[in-house]
């Protein structure tokens, strides 16, 4: 029986506990891997194995999981922790970081964001969903080994360009388009990109709902955000404003459906609610992120009240001080005290595979592929072991097995 083991190789991997999903969890169980796939899944019976004539990678007491889902992540911003106030409120906080970009050169946003990524893999991350305004980061995260998608984000007034491709890239990461937000980017670029990505079948994310700036624009189609807009130089004349809210403005252009990831979603009424889960639109939230930058956190037990699915994100290290996961969980269970640790688990994993339309991750299951994390913890009882997930405190908390986790890792290996 081999201890040792890199990647996802072949054969067979056993653990104390093997969270199939945050629902399903086997005891003394075992993961069979071929190809970078997961072909069967069960209780861990030696005779039996034996029997198959398996190579067998023994990780110990602890748990085999999914790789975790970062479903929002801005990687250009990597460099910028601790060089920002959030304090001070959003616009101050959006001007900042504009100065600042302005002092970077590409090179520099680009080491810094192989670093968040490097980051995030070692901690236990497997997919992600990057929002790039700038492009920097395709090449980056297209090579890295993780899953999931590069979003090339829309801003202001210009022209979508047909000639932003969105053809398929080798390996788990494929490209798509993001909308910045209803306040800064103009209807019509939001939905010809929303169109683009539709026609791949590809999720389209777009931060909404998430600033006092933001709603007030929205509602008055004036304010200090339409201050902001002109002195930029951007033309907000035709934007069919003011609407009754964000999201409702999001739904009369026709942009809400279960292909859209509405990112934050901050100040949302009944009635937004309604229509994200008529819509089915999924919904990933950024606490951390969140309380930093306005000082409050989204309704999340209302949003699982209305099955509407919920995953997590980061956001970007110029407002939150880590890209790890488990980090964003723990914050999640200390401020939702009555949400089921369970619901928190899943929002990293299985909900995260939901939104981003990546049936193959977030799940230990035949058919998806050997994206896993070793955690090596020590748990009596199956709620033991889902409320520890939740709770660690540790900047190593896992051992990656996926290729990923080696982020110059050809990209091919992903496969």
């Amino acid at each position: 029986m081999d201890t040792a083991c890199t990647g996802y190789e072949n054969g067979l991997h056993r653990a104390g506990w093997v969270v199939r999903d945050p629902w399903n969890v086997i005891a003394n169980g075992y993961v069979r891997v071929e190809s970078g796939k997961i072909r069967a899944v069960g209780s861990y019976d030696r005779m039996t194995v034996d029997a198959g004539r398996v190579r067998i990678f023994d990780h110990g007491p602890g748990v085999l999981m999914p790789a975790l889902i970062n479903a929002h992540t801005h990687l250009e911003l990597s460099g910028f922790q601790g060089k920002v106030d959030c304090t001070q409120g959003f616009g101050p906080w959006v001007q900042a970081v504009l100065e600042l970009r302005e002092t970077l050169t590409p090179a520099d946003l680009t080491a810094a964001a192989e670093s968040g990524l490097r980051e995030m893999a070692a901690t236990g991350t497997g997919a992600l969903c990057e929002i790039s305004s700038l492009g920097l980061t395709a090449e980056t995260v297209a090579r890295s080994g993780l899953a999931g998608f590069w979003a090339l984000e829309m801003l202001g007034n210009a022209s979508y360009e047909p000639a932003t491709t969105l053809a398929d890239w080798p390996g788990a990461i494929q490209p798509t388009l993001a909308g910045h937000a209803p306040h800064t980017t103009a209807p019509a670029l939001l939905a010809d990109s929303k169109q683009a990505a539709e026609g791949y079948q590809r999720p389209f994310s777009i931060h909404v709902s998430e600033s006092d700036a933001e709603v007030e624009f929205i509602v008055r189609g004036r304010g200090d955000w339409a201050e902001f807009l002109t002195a930029r130089g951007i033309d907000y004349s035709n934007w069919n404003l003011p609407a009754r809210s964000p999201i409702a403005y999001l739904d009369m252009l026709g942009l809400l459906n279960e292909r859209t990831l509405a990112v934050h979603v901050l100040q949302a009424d009944n009635d937004d609610l309604d229509i994200l889960q008529q819509r089915q639109t999924p919904v990933c939230v950024c606490p951390r992120s969140n309380l930093a930058l306005h000082g409050r956190l989204p309704a999340i037990p209302d949003m699982l009240a209305r099955n509407i699915p919920v995953c997590l994100g980061t956001d970007s290290l110029a407002s939150t001080p880590s890209l790890n996961l488990f980090d964003e969980m723990a914050f999640v269970a200390g401020h939702y005290p009555a949400l089921d640790p369970a619901e928190i688990l899943a929002m990293a994993t299985a909900a995260g595979a939901v939104a981003l339309g990546q049936t193959a991750e977030g799940r230990i299951a035949p058919g998806c592929r050997a994206r896993m994390i070793y955690v090596p913890v020590n748990c009596a009882t199956k709620k033991q072991l889902i409320e520890t997930l939740i709770h660690i405190d540790d900047k190593n908390p896992c051992r990656p097995l996926f290729a990923g986790a080696d982020t110059t890792a050809d990209r091919s290996d992903a496969e």
